[in-house]
């Protein structure tokens, strides 16, 4: 075994050893991973907290031990600096107070993390802090659950080994403790090298290695009497501009209920880096089925003294016993940092930022929604689901207050989905999405693509623009889709269309529309073009009086075609043609197909044709500048006996 010191005090074991000249508190020196198996060897244990110098070997397999430990340093957070908001969460569980504080200091190559709540004594050392997932957390209640933070900020020392160190000092009130950490020595060699880690030390000697915990060096001293914990982290890759930024945009959402948190003196979580808005609170219970009902729904309005603390005063009583799920709500203003964006939260440490969303959202899970083994992501699950489907609720009830109109309603409508696709992953969307439609778009909406907007209010009639919800981003297109009529309804819903047949079919069926020649000519192959013929929907009554005549002479002639304005259809756009999946529709109460005449209704013709059959503009336009005029003279319909450009008579 290493190198063990017993000094003054009995270090809660009850028994004193004297200590060693020049040594006076030292209990242990030597690698980091023999203190973690003393930590679970009990016998090692009780030895050590009593102040026996000399330690009977842990039965530990020591190869496995590395392992774990090395597992736990290397794989942590997605983003490098967020062992820092781990030293944060621990500190906000310790402290204590009717307004608990956790004071951050940063400096380039160092920071300093420190509260004076609840510290720890020896034992407690040894059995909680040093061993991985051995946590005293109180899950639900308590931010920290993993009992990984110790191990997640040694992680700093795989880049820059030579620059790391960590040093811990802890105090219940009644003894001290200091924890050092850092590399062994990169020069000579280690006093009492491990045995049965020899190549370990070489490896740590200036040069990242991913086996670290062989290559740390620990020492354990008791220090004066104090009160709380002192968490101080050095290394290189601590940059102080960065460090900063990271933590103001990390913690600024943090409940300063649970601690306000101090970042170089100044609060980072009492409201003042975020502008405008509105911050609410919404105790929910997860229901049977995932979903969320609303226990004590409430906070419509924030109050200017509420928004000015950072919080809205949050029940935890209610969430301590398990009565409700209290989550957190922001929505709305902006965040006074380019950094602060849309973002979900969880204990109040940011989980995925948004930046797609120009609104600021924020969602803040209570500390039931369980995390995945990365530790940086939330698990979806019945809680998770349950204040999601609350936050999409409570987006209905501010579109409701507000009375906004329908432009805002369609950009809530949009940063819903949004929201559900980058932060909450999907989770009760297909619960809410049909209330969301109702609610903020209302009755008769189709969503098309922003690409096809403009073709089909050139086609339909720009009174149909009232009946289109065009997403803004991919995601909120993803969203809506399964929920929403597309396209497709919507022409059907506008349009009576013909049958399917070619071109060229129709070209000799239907003679009288003198715009069909000028198509036919710029058909590659007519005979195969696929079309089909279409016009304004009658209104209601007129749909029923049509049926009712149509009812009465059923052996009659087709009635001629009716137009618009002796109808009461709806005006035709000003595209006679429109391209979809399927064929190619063509409108026969578009007076550029019954009777064109003049230059504009020719380009119509030919424009809104060649987009519908595919070509690109680029060439489309070419074809304008460069090609023959476009007039009526070309567009002649073809004289008994001609051929077509499909060679058909």
């Amino acid at each position: 075994m290493h190198a063990h010191y017993g000094a003054g005090g009995d270090g809660g074991g009850g028994r004193r050893a004297a200590p060693l000249q020049g040594d006076a508190g030292l209990y242990f020196l030597g690698s980091l991973h023999e203190l973690v198996a003393v930590g679970l060897h009990r016998p090692a244990l009780e030895a050590l907290c009593a102040g026996q110098r000399d330690l009977a070997e842990p039965p530990i397999d020591r190869a496995y031990l590395l392992k774990v430990l090395d597992e736990e340093i290397s794989r942590q957070f997605g983003h490098p600096l967020r062992p820092l908001i781990e030293l944060v969460l621990n500190a906000a569980d310790a402290a204590r107070g009717p307004q608990p504080l956790v004071d951050v200091a940063v400096t380039d190559g160092r920071v300093d993390v420190c509260d004076t709540g609840v510290g720890m004594g020896l034992r407690a050392i040894l059995s909680r802090l040093l061993i991985p997932f051995a946590t005293d957390k109180r899950p639900g209640i308590d931010l920290g659950r993993f009992g990984v933070g110790f191990f997640s900020v040694l992680g700093f020392g795989l880049s820059d080994p030579e620059s790391f160190s960590l040093h811990l000092t802890t105090g219940d009130g009644i003894e001290g403790w200091a924890i050092r950490v850092v590399p062994w020595p990169g020069t000579g060699d280690p006093p009492d090298p491990p045995a049965s880690a020899p190549e370990e030390v070489g490896r740590a000697h200036g040069r990242a290695s991913p086996e670290l915990a062989a290559a740390l060096m620990c020492s354990v001293r008791r220090v004066a009497p104090l009160l709380g914990t002192r968490v101080r982290v050095t290394s290189a890759l601590l940059e102080a501009g960065a460090v900063r930024a990271y933590l103001r945009d990390a913690l600024h959402f943090f409940p300063a209920s649970r601690a306000l948190v101090l970042l170089d003196g100044a609060a980072v979580n009492d409201g003042r880096l975020i502008s405008g808005g509105q911050l609410v609170q919404e105790p929910i219970a997860p229901g049977p089925d995932g979903g969320a009902r609303a226990t004590a729904a409430r906070g419509a309005r924030a109050r200017p003294e509420d928004a000015a603390e950072g919080r809205a005063r949050p029940d935890e009583a209610a969430e301590a016993q398990g009565a409700a799920l209290l989550a957190r709500f922001h929505v709305g203003g902006r965040g006074l940092l380019p950094s602060i964006s849309a973002a979900t939260f969880h204990a109040g440490v940011k989980v995925d930022a948004c930046l797609a969303l120009a609104e600021l959202a924020l969602i803040d899970f209570p500390a039931a929604v369980e995390l995945t083994e990365g530790r940086d992501a939330l698990k979806v699950g019945p809680e998770f689901t349950a204040v999601a489907t609350a936050f999409y609720r409570r987006l209905i009830q501010l579109a409701a207050a507000s009375g906004e109109g329908r432009r805002t309603r369609d950009r809530l409508a949009e940063m819903a989905a949004q929201i559900s696709a980058l932060m909450l992953q999907s989770a009760g969307w297909d619960e809410v999405a049909r209330d969301l439609a109702r609610a903020l778009l209302g009755p008769g909406r189709c969503m098309v693509t922003p690409e096809r907007r403009e073709a089909l209010l050139g086609f339909l009639g720009p009174s149909v623009a009232e009946r289109l919800f065009v997403p803004e981003s991919f995601w909120a297109e993803r969203e809506w889709q399964p929920h929403l009529p597309g396209e497709r309804e919507l022409l059907e819903d506008e349009l009576e269309l013909d049958p399917p047949e070619t071109l060229s079919a129709l070209a000799r069926r239907r003679g009288d529309l003198a715009g069909l020649p000028l198509l036919l000519a710029r058909a590659a192959n007519p005979h195969t073009t696929m079309v089909a013929l279409c016009r304004s929907r009658l209104p209601p009554d007129r749909r029923v009086a049509a049926a009712a005549a149509s009812r009465r002479a059923p052996g009659a002639p087709p009635l001629a075609p009716t137009f618009p304005e002796a109808a009461g259809r709806r005006p035709p756009g000003p595209l006679p043609c429109l391209g979809t999946r399927r064929l190619l529709l063509i409108r026969d109460d578009s007076p550029a197909v019954r009777r064109p005449s003049g230059w504009s209704d020719w380009y119509a013709l030919r424009a809104a044709f060649d987009r519908a059959s595919g070509v690109r503009e680029a060439d489309l336009e070419r074809d304008l500048i460069v090609g023959e005029p476009v007039d009526g003279a070309a567009c002649a319909a073809p004289r008994p006996g001609e051929s077509t450009s499909g060679g058909e008579p």
